[in-house]
């Protein structure tokens, strides 16, 4: 399925180099993770920012202007994003942009976040911010006030962490030059640090660095603040170290394959879960010929199916490549229309065939019934679904685009149910687990709300138990979960 994370970020500090091709650059590598728009922001005595709507242009095209407007200076932050807080109108989109410039009396700053804010209406009214916003422009304007209260960076990020609940990894820059970059005290939320030349850079995905020839250096600590200020940095622990919570969905979905945490490659472990899911499933494995997969966070548990099960892969199921669209940006008939323009099916290769399908998720459902259909229009004779991330059974709070239970179709249906759905001949998912343990993580260093209904932080964790309690009394959810 399509699914959205709310951002990707990016900054940098560089002693003697225009910075701008470093935050181009990185971005870039991170497009993935954020299609609706993307900004660049520096630091060139004085704050300088732009935003604009969409992916990431080419820097040059042939007999073109370029549509990059390239700033100037040494440090910089950037961003690219999807809509998790906010309006979703045309207008929103543009205000919302990252990084935002907030303005105080006495201070201002850029900000670039990746997240998402479970107290927003609360954080809203307390900075005197619009409700009609999306939270980082209170999140930017709860550190500027407290800025100019007390003028400590370090007290100011620890007021926040004290007052939010939430994910949050963000980038920023001072009016005076100063970086900074901070996670929360769950570590909810990735981002690394690296170190080439003098340069310092932060990234959501160690991809970002290594685009731009910087040195991985390691993950930022759950709580922990990293600033650069002339050419030095400096480590700041601005709240204590909580439980880590890492999403457990980067490793299924969001992350590149060839990024990396806890010193593996993503690729490695969906390779793994891929092998672990074969091993669980063994009996429906006796009734299928060949193995496929949906493209493309799907290809590497696809393989390591295929290693440990010993069927044929077949890579039957391809991807139109600049059928840029996501599924989920548009409804109804437009949504069916996208879902199958991206997939090109070579039909001899399943015509009569019992299938093993791979997938990394199934949220909604949209996607999957579509390309189930088509399998089935194409002659596949028995259809068996193999998922990789567990049964999502709840929202998150914490920055992925599924926010509501009655949207979520593992909420509502059993496995059986949902093979009578999709019309597949079976559903056959990765328990949790064995889930946790193919990421080389423990179950209490991970964020598994989605698939436990058990949240990391306190405010989400009640919110979802009120409104379960609310939808089994007959009550219905209005929008956005924690709006």
């Amino acid at each position: 399925m399509s699914k959205r994370e709310k951002c990707g970020i990016f900054g940098i500090y560089s002693p003697d180099e225009q910075i701008f091709p470093y935050l181009y650059w990185g971005m870039l590598a991170q497009n993935h993770r954020g299609h609706q728009s993307h900004g660049f922001a520096t630091y060139n005595n004085g704050l300088e920012y732009y935003t604009e709507l969409g992916l990431i242009p080419p820097i040059k095209e042939p007999g073109k202007e370029s549509k990059v407007k390239q700033l100037e200076g040494k440090i910089g932050i950037a961003n690219v994003r999807y809509t998790t807080s906010g309006g979703k109108d045309y207008q929103a989109l543009c205000y919302d942009a990252m990084p935002i410039l907030s303005k105080g009396e006495s201070k201002s700053l850029v900000l670039s976040f990746n997240g998402n804010i479970v107290n927003v209406r609360e954080l809203q009214e307390k900075v005197g911010i619009s409700k009609d916003t999306s939270d980082t422009h209170a999140l930017a304007a709860l550190i500027v006030q407290t800025l100019e209260e007390n003028g400590s960076l370090p007290e100011a990020i620890s007021y926040l962490m004290n007052n939010i609940d939430g994910a949050y990894s963000i980038t920023g820059i001072l009016d005076d030059g100063t970086l900074f970059a901070f996670k929360d005290p769950n570590g909810i939320k990735p981002m690394c640090y690296g170190f080439t030349d003098g340069k310092y850079a932060f990234s959501s995905e160690s991809t970002g660095l290594a685009i731009n020839g910087i040195e991985w250096q390691r993950e930022l600590r759950p709580g922990e603040l990293l600033i650069v200020k002339d050419g030095v940095m400096s480590q700041v622990q601005a709240q204590p170290w909580k439980n880590q919570a890492f999403c457990a969905f980067e490793f299924a979905y969001f992350s590149r394959p060839d990024s990396r945490y806890n010193g593996r490659y993503v690729y490695e472990i969906r390779r793994a879960l891929g092998a672990a899911l074969a091993r669980k499933h063994g009996d429906k494995i006796k009734r299928c010929e060949i193995v496929v997969c949906l493209p493309e966070s799907a290809i590497d548990a696809a393989y390591g199916f295929h290693e440990e099960s010993g069927l044929k892969w077949e890579m039957a199921l391809r991807r139109h490549r600049y059928v840029s669209q996501r599924a989920f940006i548009t409804d109804g008939v437009d949504r069916q229309s996208v879902i199958y323009r991206k997939l090109n099916i070579l039909t001899p290769k399943i015509v009569g065939k019992n299938i093993a399908v791979v997938d990394d998720s199934i949220v909604r459902g949209d996607t999957m019934r579509g390309n189930i259909k088509r399998l089935r229009e194409a002659g596949a004779q028995e259809i068996h679904l193999f998922i990789t991330y567990p049964k999502i059974i709840g929202p998150c709070f914490y920055g992925i685009d599924m926010s509501t239970y009655k949207e979520l179709i593992g909420a509502q249906l059993s496995v059986d149910e949902l093979a009578v759905e999709l019309d597949a001949d079976s559903v056959n998912y990765m328990p949790v687990d064995e889930y946790v343990k193919e990421t080389g993580l423990r179950r209490d260093q991970l964020c598994l709300g989605c698939i436990t209904n058990k949240y990391p932080t306190a405010q989400a964790d009640e919110l979802a138990r009120s409104i379960r309690k609310e939808l089994s009394k007959g009550g219905t959810e209005k929008g956005r979960v924690y709006e």
